[in-house]
C-alpha cells in the first residue's frame, strides 16, 4: 500500500532512498534547502555520479511518484514518514557533528500543527544514543510551541542504510538486511512495512542497537581492510603474496573473501567518519578502543605507501613526473572525501614532484578538493582527460582507483616507466614485461 513519505536531503542516501521507495509505489517528496539542486532534481538531472539512479528517477519522475521541493511546510504537511537523510561530518574530535540533524528537526517542529502524528526516521548514520536525545528534544521544541502532549505527534525510529556508493540503487532493491529500530515496536513495523515489496531479511530492535548495528558493521568491515593491508606488509617482507593469501583466507566460510583486497587504504563518506565515531563514543563510556585505533592508523599509513615504494625507484622526486590513474576513493562513483587519492597527491607535491591526473567521473570534485593545491602548485598539479596523456612525459604511473576502464591497457606504454600498482589491478609478471619495474602491494 502506498504511503507518503518526505526525504530530508538529496545526497547520495537521500535522492537514493527517495527515488527507490517512489519506484517502489509510496508517494515521495525530496527536500532540500539547495534550490539550484531541486531544480535540476525537478528536470530528472541527477547531481551525483551513481549508476541506475538517473532511471529509476526519470521513472518515478513519469509516474508522478515523486516531486521535490525546499518548502518544509510542504513536506511536513504532505508525509506521514519523515526520512532525515543529512550529513554527519566528522568533528576534528571524531565526534558526529549532528548540527545538520539539529537544523532538520527543529524545521520539522516549526511546521507542526495541532492533530499531526509524523514518525521522524533517522536515515543519517548518527551516534549511539542519539534516537533518545532527538525524542526529548523534538518534545522540548513541540513543548516551546505550546504543544501540552508533545509526545503523542511523533515518534523517533533508526533505520540506518547500508548502500554502497557505486551500487547504491542495488543495494537498496535487493538489500542484506533492513534494521528499524524504535522504542514503540508497532511504529517500528509501519517503517518496516515501507520495504515491504523487497521482503527482505528484517531485524526490528529498539533504538541504540539499530544505531550501533551501523556502526558496527561499517568498522567492522574497515577492520577487515587494514588487516589485510598489514599482513600485506608482513607478505612483501617475507616474499608472501598477498592476493593468493587472502583467497586462501577468504574461502574458510567464516572469514569470507569479501573487503580481503589490499591496497593503498579506504575512503569514503562511511569508514573513516564511522570509526571516527565509534572510536568518540566508546572512549565517552570509559572504553578504550584499541583495535578501532589501530584500524585508523594503519589506514592513514596504508594510503602514502605507494608515494614510500615510488622513492626507492629514484634519489629524489624532486623533478620527476608522476602519473595517477584514479581520484575517487572507489570506481563507479564521483566521491572524493577521504580518498587516498588526496593523501598521495599532497605528499607527491611536498616531495617536488609533478602530478598528471586522471579520474573517468571525479575530475570536477577533484578539482574542488585540490583547490589549495592548483594555486601553490599551479605548474605541478596536471589534470588530464584521458589516462594516456598522464603517461607523456611521465617517470612513473600509480594506479590509486581500480576503475574498469583500466583493467585492459596497452601495457606498451609503460615502457621505461616505475608502475605502482595501489590496488593489484594487473597481472605482475604481465607488467614487468613492458615496464622499468612494477610493485603491487603485498606482492613479492
Amino acid at each position: 500500500m502506498s504511503k507518503r513519505i518526505a526525504v530530508v536531503g538529496t545526497g547520495y542516501v537521500g535522492l537514493v532512498s527517495g527515488a527507490c521507495f517512489a519506484y517502489l509505489g509510496h508517494k515521495v517528496i525530496g527536500l532540500d534547502i539547495d534550490p539550484e539542486k531541486i531544480e535540476r532534481l525537478k528536470k530528472g538531472e541527477v547531481p551525483i555520479y551513481e549508476p541506475g539512479l538517473d532511471k529509476i528517477l526519470r521513472q518515478a519522475i513519469d509516474n508522478k511518484n515523486i516531486e521535490f521541493t525546499t518548502d518544509y511546510g510542504y513536506a511536513v504537511k504532505n508525509s506521514d514518514f519523515i526520512f532525515i537523510a543529512v550529513g554527519t561530518p566528522s568533528r576534528d574530535d571524531g565526534s558526529a557533528d549532528l548540527s545538520y540533524v539539529e537544523s532538520a528537526y527543529r524545521s520539522i517542529v516549526e511546521e507542526m500543527e495541532e492533530g499531526d502524528f509524523k514518525i521522524i526516521v533517522n536515515k543519517s548514520t548518527v551516534p549511539v544514543g542519539t534516537g533518545r536525545w532527538a525524542k526529548e528534544f523534538i518534545s522540548s521544541l513541540l513543548r516551546e510551541k505550546g504543544f501540552k502532549e508533545p509526545e503523542k505527534m511523533f515518534e523517533v525510529v533508526s533505520n540506518p542504510e547500508f548502500l554502497r556508493e557505486g551500487k547504491a540503487v542495488e543495494d537498496f532493491m535487493n538489500p542484506d538486511r533492513v534494521v528499524v529500530g524504535a522504542d514503540n515496536r508497532d511504529y517500528a513495523g509501519m517503517v518496516a512495512s515501507l520495504y515491504e515489496k523487497l521482503q527482505p531479511a528484517m531485524i526490528i530492535t529498539d533504538l541504540p542497537t539499530a544505531e550501533m548495528i551501523k556502526y558496527a558493521s561499517n568498522s567492522f568491515l574497515a577492520t577487515k581492510i587494514s588487516f589485510i593491508n598489514e599482513i600485506a606488509n608482513i607478505c612483501e617482507r617475507a616474499g608472501a603474496d598477498v592476493s593468493v593469501v587472502a583467497r586462501g583466507m577468504g574461502l574458510d566460510h567464516r572469514i569470507s573473501p569479501h573487503f580481503l583486497n589490499a591496497g593503498c587504504g579506504f575512503g569514503g563518506s562511511c569508514f573513516p567518519k564511522d570509526v571516527k565515531a565509534l572510536v568518540y563514543t566508546a572512549k565517552q563510556y570509559n572504553v578504550e578502543p584499541e583495535l578501532l585505533t589501530a584500524t585508523l592508523d594503519v589506514n592513514e599509513k596504508q594510503k602514502v605507501k605507494p608515494v614510500e615504494k615510488l622513492e626507492k625507484y629514484f634519489d629524489a622526486l624532486n623533478g620527476k613526473t608522476v602519473a595517477l590513474w584514479g581520484l575517487a576513493f572507489k570506481p563507479d562513483t564521483d566521491d572524493m572525501r577521504e580518498a587516498p587519492s588526496i593523501s598521495i597527491v599532497r605528499k607527491l607535491l611536498e616531495k617536488g614532484a609533478t602530478v598528471k591526473a586522471y579520474d573517468p567521473v571525479a575530475m570536477e570534485n577533484a578539482k574542488k578538493v585540490f583547490k589549495g593545491e592548483i594555486e601553490k602548485y599551479p605548474e605541478k598539479l596536471i589534470f588530464c582527460d584521458d589516462k594516456y596523456d598522464t603517461l607523456e612525459g611521465s617517470d612513473a604511473l600509480i594506479l590509486v582507483t581500480e576503475w574498469s576502464e583500466f583493467k585492459d591497457v596497452d601495457f606498451d606504454r609503460f615502457r621505461n616507466k616505475v608502475i605502482i600498482d595501489g590496488r593489484n589491478l594487473w597481472e605482475p609478471s604481465i607488467v614487468r614485461q613492458y615496464a622499468k619495474a612494477y610493485e603491487g602491494i603485498g606482492k613479492p
